[in-house]
This record gives C-alpha cells, sequence and structure tokens, in this order.
C-alpha cells in the first residue's frame, strides 16, 4: 500500500426502528444501532436476515415503511442527503465493465457527472492508483488483473467519487482464505489511509473480527447482539451462538425441517 494520502471527511450513520415488509414477508422489524465517523462497522448475519435490504435503505434505493435511516442526521432517502454527504459501494463481484480499460472504469463517474475537469480527474486517478498500489494498470482490461487486483481496482472506482460513507456488500465472498485477507488488509488500510467511514456488510466472522471496531448481528429482520468482535465472541446469547458455531446433523437436514412438501408434477408422456 503507497503512503499517498487521500482524505475524506467522514460521516455519522444512524437506523432507527428502521421496518420493510414485502407483502406479509417481514424483512427488517426495528432494527436500530449506530455507526461513528471513520470507524468501520461490521453488519453480520445468516443469508436472508436482511442485510441487503438495509444496504439498499443505508444507500436510498429503498424507503423504510416506519423508521429511518441517517447520515449526519439528515434523511438516506432523501436525493438532497446524497449530494450532500456522498456514498460510494464496493459490489460483491466488483462489477467492474469488463469492455473498458482500469482507467476507463475510474473514469466513468466523473466524466458522466461532470464533477470535475480532465486534469483533476487524471490527478485523482493518479492518487488512487497510487494509493492502492496499482501503478501502472490503467491500460489493462478486467480480464487481464488478478482477483486482488480486480477487488483493488473496484475499491478505487468507489473511491473517484470521493465518499463519505463506503458500503462494502460480502468482499470476501466466494475468495480463497489467502484472497480474502489481503481483502480485509485491503479494507483496513483504505479506512486508515482516508479516514471515511466504512460499512461493510459480511457474514464472515474472521473478518468481522480482524477489522471491525464494533460488529451488529442481525437475525430474523432483528439485530440480535451489537457490540466489539470479542464481546460477540464471548457472547452466550443461543441466537449469536446458532450464527457463529451452528450445529450439524447430517442424518436430520435442517432443509428437511423447513422445506415445504412438494407434490410432485404430472408430466405428460410423449409416444
Amino acid at each position: 500500500m503507497s503512503s499517498s494520502k487521500v482524505q475524506l471527511k467522514p460521516v455519522r450513520v444512524d437506523v432507527e426502528n428502521l421496518k420493510k415488509s414485502f407483502g406479509e414477508k417481514v424483512v427488517l422489524d426495528g432494527v436500530n444501532f449506530s455507526v461513528e465517523p471513520g470507524e468501520i462497522f461490521a453488519l453480520m448475519g445468516p443469508s436472508g436476515s436482511g442485510k441487503s435490504v438495509l444496504l439498499r435503505h443505508i444507500i436510498g434505493l429503498l424507503q423504510p415503511d416506519s423508521g429511518k435511516v441517517l447520515i449526519e442526521g439528515c434523511d438516506a432517502g432523501a436525493e438532497e442527503t446524497h449530494r450532500r454527504y456522498v456514498t460510494s459501494i464496493v459490489f460483491q463481484d466488483g462489477a467492474l465493465f469488463n469492455s473498458m480499460s482500469v482507467y476507463e472504469n475510474l473514469s466513468l463517474y466523473p466524466m458522466e457527472h461532470h464533477t470535475c475537469d480532465k486534469k483533476t480527474m487524471n490527478e485523482r486517478i493518479e492518487m488512487v492508483l497510487s494509493l492502492l498500489s496499482l501503478q501502472g494498470a490503467e491500460n489493462l482490461m478486467p480480464s487481464e488483473l488478478s482477483g486482488g487486483m480486480k477487488k483493488r481496482v473496484a475499491v478505487a472506482r468507489a473511491l473517484m467519487m470521493q465518499p463519505q460513507l463506503l458500503l462494502y456488500d460480502e468482499p470476501t465472498s466466494e475468495l480463497d482464505p489467502e484472497l480474502a485477507a489481503a481483502t480485509a488488509e485491503l479494507i483496513s488500510a483504505v479506512s486508515a489511509e482516508t479516514g471515511l467511514t466504512s460499512i461493510v456488510v459480511t457474514h464472515d466472522r474472521e473478518l468481522a473480527h480482524n477489522i471491525s471496531r464494533r460488529v451488529a448481528l442481525l437475525r430474523d429482520g432483528k439485530v440480535a447482539f451489537q457490540g466489539t468482535p470479542a464481546e460477540l465472541e464471548a457472547s452466550s446469547d443461543p441466537a449469536v451462538q446458532a450464527f457463529l458455531h451452528p450445529t450439524m446433523d447430517i442424518n436430520n437436514p435442517r432443509f428437511r425441517k423447513s422445506s415445504p412438501v412438494i407434490a410432485p408434477v404430472k408430466t405428460r408422456r410423449f409416444k
């Protein structure tokens, strides 16, 4: 990691009694937590616990049924809030445009939104490439990048928005242990170098334990736990233990306990 500095003003995020349902399905059921300016906050939970839906509320893509998400005291669902406080996201798979070079991926946002002149844009690209040790990679295509480089380019593209809040969506999903460790180092280093606020949505215990100051565990649409990673590991709460140390019963698999009985489908036979 380069010693280049990209200092960004961090923001506070407050989630207050947030509720969201889709039809009869309750996804978020009174979620409360706060993220301090400049901290790395891990939002954990099993699949289907509401993590991605919560992320969409923070970005402003979804409106709550009740409750609110506040960024520096302003409604996250309002466009004006995101003009004042910039939020960026690093997608699970990086979501780089395969037909564009690294330079073109990084320049797309400032060019499309006319956020600065070309000279300033090129200076920012040079700065984020240096920050993430990607000097000389600007002309490479995504297909020419290693897995670790793709992650760094995705972060570099997010930083081109000069965000005050950076969201990571399952950053270590489907990665081998070595690349997952490198990604954890990347998130920690970017936070230290820029000072911005980071929210990491993950089910990766090791990632949350190693990089986050505090953790919230979502389960069945509620916050089952909130505290430090050490407090999470020490918790005796059954919901926490079920997530951290799930039991395995190969003779009575859980999918058979929860799956409805499906009637056989009658198919037409052709002679």
